[in-house]
C-alpha cells in the first residue's frame, strides 16, 4: 500500500496503537472537550485495524470511499451538475465524532492515501480505483501488423523446413516438437526473415525481439541437436518426411504411417526390456538380505528368474591425464577395452577391463567367454535367465552365441534362457549407465596403470554400481581366459538362417538343442532344432583356450619411446616397459 502507516508485524501494530493512545490525537473535539482518542479503548482500535488488514487494497478503498461519502456535508447535486470541489468531511466512528488524525489511525491509512481517495471521490464518487497505466500498451509494443507478418513468415518457414515426427523425440520431453535441421540456427532464420522484409519493403525487428516472439508464438519449433548413434531407419524416415513437405496429404500419410509403425515396434521392445528388469528387481528383493556377493553361486542353485544386459564400451587409453599434454594427442597410448555386464535388479555392473596385452579382439569367442566367466563368478546361480544385448552381429547377434546358450541349457547350467535384442539405434540400456559413470570419472582422474583404472571404475559410483574385473595384467598374464567356442560348438550345432531378422530367442531344458525365435515381441514364434544330430548333445567340457598375441616388439618399442614419458613415476614399467622384457602369454 502507498504510504501505509500500519506495520505488518502484529507486535509492532500493538505498540503503535499503544503509543498513539498515550500521546493522543491532539484535538479537542471529544466528550467534554477532551481528545477524541480518549473515547475508544485499545482493544476497539486493534479489532478494527485487524479487520482492515484482512481486506484487499481495493476492498479497503471502497470502505474509505463509503466513509468519505457518509461524512461529507454538502447540498444534494442534480444530475449533470458539477460536483463541488473538496467538500469538508466530518468523521465519525461507531457514531462518535472523531478528528481526521483519529480516522486515519482507525483505518490504518496514510494522509497521502486519504487525499488521493478524496480526489478520486470528488471526480468519480464511490467507484473502484484503477491504475493509470492499466490497459495502456508499453511504448515499445510492436504493431499488430508486424507480429502478424512474423507469424505468417514462421508458419511458412516451418511448413517448408520443419519436420513433425510421430512419437517421442530423443532429448525432448514434448511429443509435439517440430524440428528444424541441426544445420539451421535462430540467427539464420532471422536473417532469412530480414531479407524477406527488405524484399517486401516492410520494417523488420531486431534479432532479440525475433527470438522472444519465436518463444511466445512457436514454442514447439526447435532446432535439432547434433546426435550420434541414431537409428538408421529413423534417419531414413526423417529424410522422407523432410522431402514430403510438397507432397500430397496421402503421400505424407504413408510416410508418417511407416515411421509410426517403426516407433511402435521400438516402443514394444523397450517395454519388454523394462518388464524383464522389473521382474528381476522383484525377484531380487525376495532374497536380497540373504545374498552374499563375495561368494560364487553354483548354477541352478536359485529358483528365480534374473536379467542381465551386456555390451562393449569404447576403449580407453592409458595413461590418461585430465591436464592432457599436447604432444600425446598425436600418439597412441596403451589401449584398454571395456566389456560390461549389468544386473539391473541390484543394480550392479561388472566391467571387464581388457588390457592390450591380453586382448584377442571383440569377436564372438571373447564376448561368450566374458559372459561365461561372469555367470560362473558373479552370477546369482539362477535357474532361468533373460539376456538383453545390442544388435552387433559380430559380437552378440550370431549363431555362435545361440549355440553357446543351447549348450548351457543342454548341460543344465540353466533351465530356461531368453535372449533378446533392442532395435538397432534404440539400444540405450543398462550398460550405458555404468559406462557413462566410469567414463565421467575416468576423464577427471589421472590414470597411469590398469590397476588405477580398476580403482577409478570401483569408485565411479557412490552406491557401488560399477565393479572392475581384470581380464589380464600388464605383463600378459591371463585372468579371464577366452575359449574357442565357435570351433568347439560348430561340431554339434548348425546355423539358424537369417538370424539378423529376429530379436527374440528362447531355449528350454526339456527341449535341448531347440531354439524358439521370433522377429519382434508381438510376432509369431517359430522353432528349429540347432543340433546336427538330435541324439548327440555337446559335452560339458570347456573348449580349448585362445592365447592372446600380446604386444609385438614394434608395439613395445613404440610404447617405450613415445608413451613412457607421460606415465606417473613408478608406473612406467607397467604401461611402457623396456622392449627387452618378454611378456608371458598365457
Amino acid at each position: 500500500m502507498e504510504g501505509e502507516q500500519v506495520p505488518e508485524n502484529m507486535d509492532s501494530l500493538d505498540e503503535n496503537v499503544s503509543t498513539f493512545l498515550n500521546v493522543g490525537c491532539g484535538c479537542s473535539g471529544g466528550q467534554k472537550g477532551n481528545q477524541c482518542s480518549k473515547s475508544f479503548s485499545k482493544e476497539t482500535l486493534l479489532f478494527n485495524l485487524h479487520n482492515c488488514l484482512e481486506l484487499s487494497r481495493e476492498e479497503l478503498d471502497l470502505v474509505i470511499l463509503a466513509n468519505i461519502q457518509a461524512s461529507t456535508h454538502g447540498h444534494d447535486e442534480q444530475v449533470g451538475e458539477k460536483r463541488s470541489k473538496s467538500p469538508r468531511c466530518f468523521f465519525t466512528f461507531k457514531s462518535i465524532p472523531i478528528c481526521k488524525k483519529m480516522f486515519l489511525q482507525v483505518y490504518g491509512i496514510s494522509d497521502r492515501r486519504f487525499r488521493s481517495l478524496k480526489e478520486h471521490y470528488d471526480t468519480f464518487g464511490i467507484y473502484p480505483r484503477t491504475h493509470g497505466n492499466k490497459k495502456r500498451l508499453p511504448s515499445n509494443t510492436l504493431p499488430y501488423s508486424t507480429v502478424a507478418d512474423i507469424k505468417a513468415f514462421m508458419s511458412n518457414y516451418v511448413e517448408e523446413n520443419g519436420v513433425l515426427l510421430p512419437g517421442r523425440i530423443l532429448g525432448y520431453k514434448n511429443d509435439d516438437i517440430k524440428l528444424l535441421s541441426s544445420c539451421e540456427s535462430k540467427m539464420g532464420v532471422w536473417r532469412c526473415y530480414n531479407k524477406s522484409c527488405e524484399a517486401a519493403g516492410k520494417n523488420s525487428i531486431s534479432y532479440s525481439k525475433f527470438v522472444d516472439l519465436w518463444k511466445d508464438l512457436f514454442p514447439d519449433v526447435v532446432v535439432a541437436k547434433p546426435m550420434t548413434d541414431l537409428c538408421a531407419q529413423c534417419q531414413e524416415n526423417t529424410t522422407k518426411l523432410q522431402r514430403s513437405a510438397n507432397l500430397s496429404d496421402e503421400e505424407k500419410s504413408v510416410c508418417v504411417k511407416l515411421h509410426q509403425e517403426h516407433l511402435d515396434k521400438a516402443k514394444a521392445e523397450r517395454e519388454c526390456y523394462r518388464k524383464a528388469c522389473e521382474e528381476a528387481k522383484d525377484n531380487f528383493a525376495s532374497f536380497q538380505q540373504e545374498f552374499d556377493f563375495t561368494e560364487t553361486h553354483s548354477s541352478c542353485s536359485l529358483e528365480k528368474t534374473m536379467h542381465y544386459s551386456f555390451d562393449y564400451a569404447q576403449q580407453v587409453h592409458i595413461p590418461s591425464n585430465p591436464m592432457q599434454p599436447g604432444p600425446i594427442y598425436f600418439k597412441t597410448p596403451r589401449k584398454c577395452g571395456i566389456f560390461g555386464v549389468t544386473s539391473e535388479a541390484v543394480p550392479r555392473q561388472v566391467n571387464f577391463l581388457i588390457d592390450e596385452a591380453v586382448s584377442v579382439g571383440k569377436g564372438a569367442n571373447s564376448t561368450i567367454s566374458y559372459l561365461h566367466y561372469f555367470l560362473e563368478h558373479h552370477g546369482f546361480g539362477e535357474t532361468d535367465v533373460h539376456f538383453h544385448a545390442d544388435n552387433c552381429g559380430g559380437q552378440n547377434k550370431n549363431n555362435f552365441f545361440l549355440w553357446y546358450l543351447a549348450w548351457r541349457v543342454a548341460n543344465h547350467l540353466h533351465r530356461k534362457i531368453i535372449y533378446s535384442f533392442l532395435l538397432a539405434g534404440h539400444t540405450k540400456f543398462g550398460p550405458d549407465r555404468g559406462f557413462g559413470l566410469l567414463k565421467k570419472a575416468f576423464r577427471a582422474t589421472y590414470v597411469s596403470s590398469l590397476y588405477e583404472l580398476g580403482s577409478v571404475v570401483e569408485t565411479s559410483s557412490s552406491i557401488g554400481f560399477n565393479k572392475a574385473q581384470l581380464v589380464g595384467t600388464h605383463d600378459g598374464k591371463v585372468i579371464v581366459p577366452v575359449y574357442d567356442w565357435s570351433t568347439f560348438l560348430g561340431q554339434y550345432f548348425r546355423k539358424l538362417p537369417n538370424i539378423t531378422k529376429f530379436h527374440h530367442f528362447r531355449f528350454a531344458l526339456d527341449e535341448p538343442g531347440i531354439v524358439y525365435y521370433k522377429a519382434f515381441v508381438t510376432s509369431e514364434e517359430y522353432k528349429m532344432n540347432l543340433l546336427k544330430k538330435a541324439t548327440i548333445l555337446p559335452p560339458s567340457d570347456l573348449p580349448a583356450k585362445v592365447a592372446p598375441n600380446g604386444l609385438d616388439a614394434e608395439r613395445q618399442s613404440y610404447l617405450f619411446k613415445e608413451i613412457r614419458q607421460f606415465c606417473k613415476p613408478g608406473t612406467e614399467d607397467l604401461v611402457a616397459p623396456s622392449p627387452d622384457l618378454n611378456f608371458a602369454n598365457m
